[in-house]
């Protein structure tokens, strides 16, 4: 199809629309080494508790085997479960239980996944920075409509990106990256078809992130491009082009028609230049400001757990995590909600790199699961508090009290631990003690 040309670069200004916010005008204030430990020690109870609350979503008493995020930090993955803290008492965990790894449901999970994504990105940053390469930062998105299911749109913009990256305009500008051609020629097996592009692209990092407001569930991609320089930014032929291709490429996915096209030029591609890179990244995995009473993550980079924002038009577009948290404190829709992303989202990789791009900058690739996962054994600069037993952990699952417990072995070591097991029995029971040991065939505690 033919798009009337547009000055579409002049229209590339910050929009809320597309899930981007300047850097924060907010100025923070200084905080004490104490303060900030006390305040990472609250976001990992109200993560646990938030974890609690996407098990019960997910928990279904009919199925044979249940959804993954409802054994994490519960399950044993042996006989014995020790409570670990940091020499100066700055953080405290227990030690011996199962991840699940799920870094779209279990907020406990996402914390250490997405820090370990972050810190993967960064190395490559600094790196290609080092060697005088420059990173820009790339969002394709879609108009939305309340009566979309995820699913549908999920699958459409799939089809969308994929058409758009197999466009001729786009390996024309872009090009065969530089990092697949280098991996195909290091594993003796070059590629049959290399395009010279006209601003050649090393790379990409993609990440895929859903909000939901008044219209529907909200897909998006945010995508580090790892260029040689800038000079894309100062090509608005090129930018338009950019634009203009990936409008055509939604419409043949069913994602847009020529009645919304003037809005998908304005929205629907943006790319900015450095500083919005590296706040993208310094975001990634990062701790949020306190929203609402509640310590989740903010802005645009930590996938399902950023804060949520809100468009020109005042509507307020909530991210899974704030979802769930409105599921916790009774909101029905926004928990049916959650599961259907949990859903759609299972099995889906938050970052997609360049074949060859982690090789080229030397990183390991390392599933969620390994990142998830906790050492069962006491770390340098750690000390053990406690070993439980089995009555004093099934008390601990019946009150919720997970992250009350690393609280205390924090802050007062082996005494205060002891000091609320002892309170425990008096509490009344809000969830089930069960849980399981991680043996071949697995086993139920009761």
């Amino acid at each position: 199809m033919m798009i009337e040309p547009t000055s579409a670069t002049s229209k590339l200004a910050p929009h809320a629309s597309l899930g981007i916010s300047a850097k924060s005008s907010n100025a923070k204030s200084l905080k004490s080494q104490t303060e900030i430990d006390a305040d990472k020690s609250k976001n990992k109870k109200i993560r646990y508790e938030l974890q609690r609350h996407s098990q019960s979503l997910f928990y279904d008493r009919n199925a044979i085997k249940q959804h993954r995020v409802c054994s994490c930090h519960r399950n044993l993955t042996g006989d014995s479960i020790a409570i670990f803290r940091k020499v100066d008492q700055s953080e405290a965990r227990i030690a011996g239980l199962v991840s699940c790894g799920s870094a779209w449901v279990c907020p406990i999970c996402n914390a250490k996944i997405t820090e370990a994504r972050r810190e993967q990105m960064q190395q490559a940053i600094t790196a290609h920075s080092k060697a005088g390469g420059s990173c820009l930062l790339m969002t394709n998105t879609f108009p939305h409509e309340i009566d979309l299911p995820l699913d549908e749109g999920l699958s459409k913009f799939a089809m969308a990106l994929d058409h758009w990256k197999n466009s001729r305009t786009y390996k024309r500008i872009f090009g065969t990256s530089l990092a697949s051609i280098q991996y195909a020629e290091t594993r003796g097996k070059p590629l049959k078809k290399v395009t010279k592009g006209e601003f050649p692209i090393v790379g990409s990092v993609r990440s895929l992130e859903v909000t939901h407001g008044s219209n529907g569930w909200h897909p998006h991609t945010h995508q580090v491009l790892f260029m040689q320089d800038e000079s894309l930014l100062n090509s608005r032929r090129a930018i338009d082009e950019l634009v203009e291709s990936w409008c055509v490429s939604l419409i043949h996915a069913g994602l847009g028609d020529n009645s919304k096209l003037n809005d998908m030029l304005t929205h629907a591609l943006d790319i900015r230049g450095g500083d919005y890179t590296a706040d993208y990244v310094n975001k990634f995995g990062r701790e949020p400001e306190l929203y609402n009473g509640w310590t989740i993550a903010h802005e645009t980079t930590k996938a399902n757990s950023k804060a949520g924002f809100r468009n020109l038009n005042g509507d307020f577009h909530a991210t899974p995590f704030q979802l769930l948290k409105m599921s916790l404190e009774g909101d029905e829709k926004a928990g049916a909600l959650f599961l259907e992303f949990g859903r759609c989202f299972e099995g889906k990789r938050m970052n997609y790199w360049t074949n060859g791009l982690k090789d080229f900058f030397s990183l390991n690739d390392l599933d969620d699961e390994d990142l998830a996962a906790e050492s069962a054994e006491v770390e340098v600069e750690e000390e053990v508090v406690l070993y439980l037993n089995a009555e004093e952990w099934r008390l601990v699952l019946k009150t919720n009290a997970r992250g009350e417990l690393i609280e205390a072995a924090r802050i007062g070591g082996k005494d205060a631990v002891m000091e609320l097991l002892d309170i425990l029995p008096y509490i009344k029971h809000s969830h089930s003690g069960a849980y399981s040991v991680n043996r071949p065939k697995g086993q139920w505690v009761n």
